[in-house]
């Protein structure tokens, strides 16, 4: 229950600690993983967030957390599997909103992932700390195939 409030706790800070949406826009292409507060396109309506890029820093605390043996708890565990649950939605999202086709690779790993750690908000984590550590790794890939493509769109 103590690291779950932790892990609420690390979600709200980092929720709070955006810059300003003007202090972020760019001219240039901007850099998803590196823009706070959500990529902007130039196929996007004008004011439209994304929502994965300000939940990827919480999992990858999430996944640093769980790969230390002792961190691994069933908590953090299940912290990461309902972390990863509305990142996968909101990566969706964002692709869909900017109409970015998937190849089904995407669709696949993701997928994949969510019958590895299993569905349903609000439920234990049913993985072991080994297996939460490889659904880590394949949490990582899906991250970086999200940001290549919202780089590709952002062109």
């Amino acid at each position: 229950m103590r690291s779950s409030f932790l892990w609420l706790t690390l979600l709200l800070v980092l929720a709070g600690c955006r810059e300003p949406r003007s202090q972020s826009a760019r001219a240039d292409a901007p850099e998803v993983g590196a823009t706070p507060g959500g990529a902007e396109s130039s196929r996007a309506e004008p004011g439209v967030e994304f929502e994965a890029p300000r939940l990827i820093p919480a999992i990858r605390a999430q996944m640093t957390e769980i790969q230390d043996p002792q961190g691994a708890t069933e908590g953090n565990l299940t912290a990461f599997k309902n972390g990863v649950g509305a990142l996968i939605d909101a990566m969706v999202a964002d692709l869909n909103g900017l109409g970015v086709t998937d190849a089904g690779d995407f669709s696949a790993l993701s997928d994949s992932i969510g019958r590895q750690i299993g569905g349903g908000s609000g439920t234990p984590a049913a993985i072991s700390p080994d297996q939460g550590r490889q659904a880590a790794a394949r949490v990582e890939r899906l991250i970086r195939m999200y940001e290549e493509r919202m780089r590709k769109a952002a062109r």
